[in-house]
């Protein structure tokens, strides 16, 4: 006799429950409310309220090391509502724990190293009060240096295998670069400097860029990939260590438009971002989405940078109208892949190869409405069926934050907040290859 469906999907559920607490118990991480190591490296609970609905991460290759550029109140709190991290390290010393370590926490983006994609399905990310051009205090030093050792033994990772968020983190093609490259971030950029590894127990750090190497990205920054990558060469130029004074939030810094500083320079993506205000030198204000012509941002314009927004939708998911106006702008060579989704607004969603194999739907994807969204580097896993669910489809990815929905009223949903036994009908998945 078949069991029923609700006696199926309770088994289901009670065997991922089992398979979570094992691995929180050989990951050392169990749930308790403040430990202390012998060695007085302190790590206390702030659990995500999404830490529960996180998957389990395949295997940990990597560390990546991050800088908040903004206040620890604000940085701990947003971090928190959004699981962007597995450990927080206060100025004090303190470390939090966000999201435990087993599991995947969504801090490193739009990312690739040594050509793999989304670092967040390999790493554990440690957000550390500070900014990227600045010194950390001593009690960071410390907590850090012992939170590495541990978790470099755990996982059994060389000191090359620590990272910054800078080195793994890539742009797409925009007004600005015409390339993907290397560049997008400057998060824990001074982590990459030789004396601060030093301090921090690290002999050994990466000496080269893999991904420029290979010609999967260009060079966007030199002045920061310089500071990641060839500093303490032979022959390099050292850099002036960063001042040694408390950390600065970056949303307070102002940066201006120059000859050598372009809007994209000091805002990275956030450019044309409604977050981002340029004030310009008669002290005119202009939101980044309401400036169309940007070679006419005359020299002096101040740039603020606003609070970051979640990198889930936002980074991942680009509109014609606000990121670019053509799907090379928004898709660069990969404009006409099976691995391009296009989502029209009237409900119509096919992939780059579908819209460029027909006459009639060449056209579109040769003028695609304002309002498209493209979402690249991904499949189109079809519809969810109670006959076909989402595990059959995307395997151990159905429930991975880069893991898409799309409900028939238009609505898209991530893996980590999807219930699968209430999906509707016909609901598109699509997953990252």
């Amino acid at each position: 006799m078949a069991e029923a469906p609700a006696t199926k999907r309770l088994w289901k559920l009670l065997g991922n429950v089992l398979v979570a607490i094992l691995a929180l118990v050989v990951s050392g991480d169990a749930l308790t409310g403040e430990s202390r190591a012998a060695d007085g490296l302190r790590i206390s609970n702030r659990l995500s309220p999404k830490n529960a609905r996180r998957p389990l991460r395949p295997e940990t290759r990597f560390i990546v090391l991050h800088t908040t550029e903004g206040a620890q109140a604000g940085s701990l709190d947003k971090v928190r509502r959004r699981g962007e991290t597995h450990y927080f390290v206060t100025t004090g010393g303190t470390v939090f724990r966000i999201i435990d370590r087993a599991r995947i926490a969504t801090h490193a983006g739009r990312s690739m190293w040594d050509a793999l994609r989304n670092i967040d399905n390999y790493a554990i990310g440690i957000e550390v009060v500070g900014n990227y051009n600045r010194d950390i205090t001593e009690a960071q030093y410390a907590a850090l240096r012992e939170l590495l050792r541990q978790l470099k033994s755990v996982y059994r990772l060389p000191d090359d295998r620590v990272l910054t968020h800078s080195m793994v983190a890539y742009g797409r093609p925009n007004r600005f670069q015409r390339s993907d490259h290397r560049g997008r971030k400057r998060c824990g950029m001074v982590f990459a400097r030789p004396d601060v590894r030093r301090k921090l127990g690290l002999t050994a750090g990466p000496d080269r860029d893999p991904d420029v190497d290979a010609g999967r990205l260009v060079i966007a920054d030199r002045l920061l990939y310089n500071s990641l990558f060839t500093r303490g060469r032979p022959g390099a130029v050292a850099a002036s260590p960063p001042p040694a004074e408390s950390p600065v939030p970056a949303a307070e810094e102002a940066s201006a438009i120059s000859r050598d500083q372009t809007a994209w320079y000091i805002a990275r993506e956030k450019y044309d971002s409604p977050t981002t205000t340029y004030i310009l030198p008669d002290g005119k204000r202009l939101r980044g989405d309401e400036i169309e012509d940007w070679s006419t941002l005359p020299q002096g314009t101040r740039v603020l940078v606003g609070e970051e927004e979640d990198e889930s939708l936002a980074d991942l998911f680009r509109e014609i109208g606000r990121d670019g106006n053509t799907a090379r702008d928004l898709a660069g060579d990969a404009f006409d892949r099976a691995t391009t989704i296009y989502f029209f607004r009237d409900g119509l969603v096919r992939t780059g190869r579908d819209l460029s194999t027909a006459g009639q739907t060449r056209t579109l994807l040769d003028r695609l409405p304002a309002g498209t969204r493209v979402l690249v580097g991904y499949v189109y896993g079809g519809y969810v069926k109670s006959s076909r669910p989402p595990s059959s489809i995307a395997g151990v990815k159905w429930n991975y934050p880069s893991t898409f929905y799309r409900f028939p009223n238009g609505r898209i949903v991530s893996g980590d907040g999807i219930d699968d036994s209430g999906i509707p009908v016909r609901t598109l998945i699509f997953y990252q290859n």
